[in-house]
């Protein structure tokens, strides 16, 4: 699908969506849940999320929905088209989460990616987003 953005934001936003181990959050939180309710919980959280617009008061359940919305594009093998409800979501959680640090507990092996990622790369991705979203509001 076509984002509409650079090939280079398109990987900045996936190391980020990959640092952070949204399972190994999930069985903390949830320690009872089989995997399929642990899916079903984030599923929810995520509805949540496309209907009410607020981030968690705990950070790393921000991570975790970030994380789990990048797991999901992974599955499609493909990142969300441009404008629809995914996108944003994609983009609002990477607006909010790019500049804190990535918690210590839940740093995927995949963090690697994120730290490494060119210098400047997170605030270039960032800039291109918002000019994306002002181009959107400028057409409607």
């Amino acid at each position: 699908m076509n984002t509409g953005l650079s090939s280079a934001t398109n990987q900045t936003l996936v190391s980020l969506g990959s640092a952070f181990d949204w399972h190994a959050y999930t069985q903390k939180v949830w320690p009872e849940a089989d995997t399929v309710t642990l899916h079903a919980k984030m599923g929810e959280e995520i509805k949540d999320l496309q209907t009410s617009s607020k981030l968690r008061v705990v950070v790393e359940r921000n991570f975790a929905l970030n994380s789990y919305l990048h797991r999901n594009f992974h599955h499609w093998g493909y990142l969300p088209a441009a404008y629809t409800e995914w996108w944003y979501d994609m983009l609002f959680l990477y607006l909010h989460l790019y500049r804190l640090p990535v918690p210590v507990t839940y740093r995927h092996a995949l963090y690697t990616s994120w730290v490494g990622r060119p210098k400047g790369a997170a605030e270039v991705a960032a800039a291109e987003i918002r000019q994306a979203l002002k181009r959107k509001q400028l057409v409607n």
